[in-house]
C-alpha cells in the first residue's frame, strides 16, 4: 500500500495517520476510489469493505449481510447461486427504458367522414345527371375531384389515428407486462438472496462467535446472548478477522495496542486515523 497525504508518502502494510489532519471517512473514500485525494495505491476493496472498510465508534452495521460478504470472500458458495445468476440474467434482459410511444394523432370523427361521403356521392350524382343531359361538366368534375380528395384525406387521417392508438395501447401493454414479469423475478431474486445469505451466515457462524469473543477490549455488554446483536465495532472487527481482504482497513478505534497489532489480528493492511 502507498498513501500520499499532505505531501508525504507512506508505504507499507501499516500506516498511522493520527498525527495528520485527515479523517478516516476521507481515507476510506479514497481507497474505494470515490475521491482522488489522498492518493492511494492499494488493491481494490471487495464487497466486505462496503460494510466494514472503516471501523469507527459511530458506525452502524448490518452484521449478517456483512458476514455473508465475508463468507463469499472466503470462497463459500450456496445452493442458490446458480438460481441467483439465472434470475439476474433474466432481469437484465427485461431492463430497458419506458417505450417511446407513437405520437398521438387527432382522430377524425365519424360524422365528418359520413358528411364527406354524402357530399362526394351527391357530387357524383350531379355529374352523372349532367353527362346524361350533355351539359357542361367541367365545374362539377372539379367539385367531384375536390370532394373525393378531401374524403380520402380524412379517411387516411382517421385510419392513421386508429393505428396510432392501437400501437400505443400495444406498446403500453407490453411495457406493463414486462414490468410485471420484472417485479416477479425481482421478488424471486430477493428471496433467493435472503436464502443464500442465511446459508452463508450459517457456514461461518461458529467462526464469527469465536472471533467476536477474541476482539480485544470487549466488555461483557458487547457479548450478548445472540452474537448477531453485538455492537457494530466488535462485530465489524470480528467480521474482518474472518474475511479475506487485501484493501487497507481504516481504523478509528483504540481496541489494539498498536496499528501493527491490529493488522496482525485482522490479517489485513491497516490505516489508523
Amino acid at each position: 500500500m502507498k498513501l500520499r497525504v499532505c505531501g508525504t508518502t507512506y508505504e507499507g502494510r501499516v500506516v498511522d495517520l493520527r498525527c495528520r489532519s485527515v479523517d478516516g471517512a476521507t481515507v476510506a473514500a479514497a481507497i474505494r476510489g470515490a475521491r482522488p485525494l489522498p492518493a492511494v495505491d492499494a488493491p481494490a476493496p471487495g464487497p466486505v469493505y462496503d460494510y466494514c472498510g472503516r471501523v469507527h465508534p459511530s458506525m452502524g452495521l448490518r452484521t449478517k449481510t456483512a458476514l455473508a460478504a465475508a463468507a463469499r470472500s472466503m470462497g463459500h458458495e450456496t445452493d442458490h447461486d446458480d438460481t441467483i445468476a439465472e434470475l439476474r440474467e433474466r432481469l437484465a434482459d427485461l431492463d430497458g427504458a419506458e417505450p417511446t410511444l407513437p405520437s398521438a394523432r387527432e382522430s377524425v370523427d365519424d360524422a365528418t367522414v359520413a358528411e364527406l361521403r354524402e357530399s362526394a356521392a351527391t357530387a357524383r350524382g350531379r355529374l352523372e345527371a349532367r353527362e346524361r343531359l350533355g351539359a357542361e361538366t367541367a365545374e362539377i368534375r372539379a367539385q367531384v375531384r375536390e370532394t373525393t380528395r378531401t374524403l380520402a384525406k380524412r379517411e387516411t387521417e382517421r385510419a392513421a389515428a386508429q393505428q396510432s392508438r392501437q400501437q400505443r395501447r400495444e406498446r403500453a401493454r407490453e411495457y406493463r407486462d414486462r414490468q410485471a414479469r420484472r417485479r416477479r423475478l425481482a421478488d424471486r431474486l430477493a428471496n433467493c438472496r435472503r436464502d443464500a445469505r442465511r446459508e452463508l451466515v450459517d457456514a461461518v457462524a461458529d467462526d464469527f462467535v469465536a472471533a467476536l469473543a477474541a476482539v480485544p477490549g470487549s466488555t461483557p455488554e458487547e457479548r450478548p446472548d445472540d452474537p448477531f446483536d453485538a455492537p457494530p465495532v466488535p462485530a465489524a472487527l470480528a467480521t474482518l478477522r474472518l474475511a479475506r481482504t487485501d484493501a487497507p482497513v481504516v481504523l478509528e478505534t483504540d481496541r489494539f495496542r498498536s496499528p501493527a497489532a491490529a493488522a496482525d489480528w485482522l490479517d489485513a493492511p491497516v490505516v489508523r486515523c
